[in-house]
């Protein structure tokens, strides 16, 4: 992971070890390499949180303005989501099918240590745990084989339960305080949001990445900006926001379409995500020049 964040592998003497090897090798193949998990694990909360935050209908900015019951549906969204990124199907019983394995995944957003709760269907079974911290913009990635030994003794009404904390020393760490990318609009105060709303869509997008350079901003922000169905269309050349901001040297990168240039660059930046940048020498300059990016 390039230092950016913790692996932390079980021992190899562990029981767990070798199932536990596999499925993070079968995870990081489907993904497409531990470059790639890194990119995508960065914009997968972001994409997610947002499109429940739903700024462009609901006028809404933060995590902390969603309901509860939403909060609750985010863990179905971020399966969805891990399901769409590692390209693979359901299972019959559990949430995942990879590698020949079902696997279920447990997501929890609570500050506390082990707020997964694994139901009694995913006893002894493979599970991807996902530990959200919103405020922070950091997430743990882990995986364990949820033994009975691991489970605490007490049981919910649906007869779920978490990992002891005796249980959690068997988490195999793929990812551990990993930071992905904010919230952009915790970036900003009420005068930087009333100047980007001004305006038509187009004018509203390059406000947004004339202010805030270097700052990864998922999809999800953009279209709520835009404020319109045809929302790329506003990025792009030929009356769109690059049109603005090419001549005053300044680029907006995506990473669907950028992603080798943005490498090259240094950019940090999560799956279908923007960034603007200013060259900051003449080799960059050029780089940017030559991709049509500025004028």
């Amino acid at each position: 992971m390039s230092g950016e964040t913790d692996r932390i592998p079980l021992a190899l003497a562990h029981l767990d070890h070798a199932d536990l090897k596999k499925l993070e090798t079968d995870l990081i193949d489907a993904v497409g390499g531990w470059e790639a998990f890194s990119e995508k694990l960065r914009g997968f909360f972001r994409a997610a949180i947002d499109e429940v935050i739903d700024t462009a209908r609901t006028g809404r900015f933060f995590f902390s303005d969603l309901e509860k019951t939403e909060k609750t549906y985010l863990g179905t969204k971020f399966e969805i989501i891990l399901r769409d990124w590692l390209g693979v199907p359901k299972g019959v019983r559990l949430d995942l099918l990879i590698g020949g394995e079902e696997v279920d995944v447990k997501t929890t957003t609570s500050a506390k240590g082990g707020g997964w709760m694994i139901p009694p269907e995913a006893f002894n079974q493979l599970c991807v745990l996902i530990k959200v911290d919103e405020a922070a913009a950091r997430c743990d990635f882990g995986l364990v084989r949820a033994r009975s030994q691991y489970l605490r003794a007490g049981s919910n009404r649906d007869a779920k339960t978490g990992l002891s904390a005796a249980g959690r020393r068997n988490i195999w760490w793929m990812a551990k305080d990993f930071e992905y990318t904010a919230n952009f609009w915790a970036l900003t105060d009420d005068a930087d949001r009333a100047a980007i709303m001004q305006g038509g869509g187009t004018q509203r997008i390059a406000t947004l990445f004339e202010r805030f350079q270097g700052i990864p901003i998922s999809r999800v922000q953009i279209q709520a900006i835009a404020a319109q169905d045809d929302f790329m269309k506003r990025i792009r050349r030929n009356s769109g926001a690059r049109d603005i901001l090419a001549p005053k040297g300044i680029a907006i990168l995506y990473s669907e379409n950028d992603r080798s240039l943005m490498r090259r660059l240094g950019l940090k930046f999560g799956s279908r995500e923007f960034v603007s940048v200013s060259p900051k020498n003449a080799e960059e300059a050029a780089l940017l020049r030559s991709a049509n990016h500025i004028d």
